[in-house]
């Protein structure tokens, strides 16, 4: 059975029945759409700006994570995000989050953004952005904290989760999806 879905004016198929599995568990659209976000340039911890091309598109899965050091969802997932990048970067896979201000999805404050990294030993590269720091399939816009958007090593977006994801959830969804 498939299932059709409009990206930027093109009809993709989608493989529920061999999707559905990880769906139940995972909750992520397949989406494989041709929106490029890699020429994003965000400000870093670091205080130096980064082109998210430093990170897609670079052979590895990406696991782009927005979040708000004050969303709850957000503290609970931290944990199993880490020990997937410490798990994951020296081979197949890596963490970036994307920290903005909530509850208003502003621009993200800097000083409470080290903070947090701080106090729950946040090793990923953490950049700095606001609600419509990244483009979405079909004109969308974020619409919760946290959401996590899977690029595949090629760079194409894969997938988008709106919610709390586990370490398990993305390892199995990674496993599962067709090369």
């Amino acid at each position: 059975m498939k299932r059709l879905t409009s990206c930027k004016d093109k009809l993709m198929p989608i493989r529920t029945q061999q999707f559905l599995t990880t769906l139940l568990l995972l909750a992520m659209p397949l989406i494989a759409c041709s929106i490029d976000n890699r020429n994003l340039t965000l400000q870093g911890l670091d205080g130096k700006q980064h082109v998210l091309k430093e990170y897609i598109g670079q052979g590895k899965w990406v696991v782009f994570n927005i979040w708000g050091p004050r969303c709850i969802p957000c503290i609970q997932e931290m944990p199993d995000l880490q020990r997937f990048h410490d798990a994951h970067k020296n081979t197949d896979a890596i963490v970036v989050g994307m920290a903005l201000d909530f509850p208003g999805f502003g621009y993200a404050n800097i000083s409470e953004v080290r903070l947090f990294v701080a106090k729950h030993n946040i090793r990923f590269p953490i950049l700095l952005g606001d609600k419509d720091s990244i483009q979405f399939p079909n004109n969308g816009r974020l619409s919760g904290t946290p959401t996590t958007i899977l690029f595949s090593p090629k760079g194409e977006m894969i997938a988008v989760k709106v919610g709390r994801v586990t370490q398990a959830m993305i390892e199995k969804f990674i496993r599962s999806y067709p090369q």
